[in-house]
């Protein structure tokens, strides 16, 4: 999927086929990256998250581009999710390629929303019915249990 490609799609019809699924919470996913947001979106709820690392949508050429060094002057500060990344040691030995992918804030929209587990199929399916062909569910919502930050990388 290309870049530009997918900034350009609009979001009005994939946030009616979410709400129409249920959606209890939604952002676009911009400046702060996709951990950033997520770490928003749970935060406040106090609830956690496990993120399921090989369902994460890339833009063709991401993985590349960031491994040849190239990022936002944003990177570094978005960075500082790691601190809410309760199993950061094991995300840097098994996804070490991945990891900076989930803070970089060159992103242009794609939604993170939360559906109910038991809808979330159909609303992928939905979604990629209306032509948003990168959806995915990336992870799944859990109760807080006082480990040591909100979010768990799978």
């Amino acid at each position: 999927m290309g870049a530009l490609t997918e900034m350009a799609k609009p979001s009005g019809k994939a946030a009616d086929i979410l709400a129409s699924h249920g959606c209890t919470g939604c952002t676009d996913v911009t400046g702060f990256g996709l951990l950033g947001h997520l770490v928003e979106m749970t935060k406040p709820s106090q609830v956690h998250a496990e993120l399921f690392m090989q369902s994460v949508p890339l833009l063709n050429g991401a993985q590349e581009t960031l491994g040849a060094g190239v990022t936002s002057s944003l990177h570094a500060q978005n960075a500082r999710a790691a601190a809410s990344v309760r199993n950061f040691d094991q995300v840097l030995q098994t996804h070490p390629q991945l990891w900076p992918i989930l803070v970089d804030p060159q992103t242009g929209g794609g939604l993170l929303a939360g559906v109910a587990w038991e809808k979330a199929e159909a609303c992928v399916q939905e979604l990629r019915e209306n032509g948003y062909g990168s959806t995915a569910i990336i992870g799944k919502v859990t109760k807080q249990d006082h480990a040591v930050g909100p979010i768990q990388i799978l």
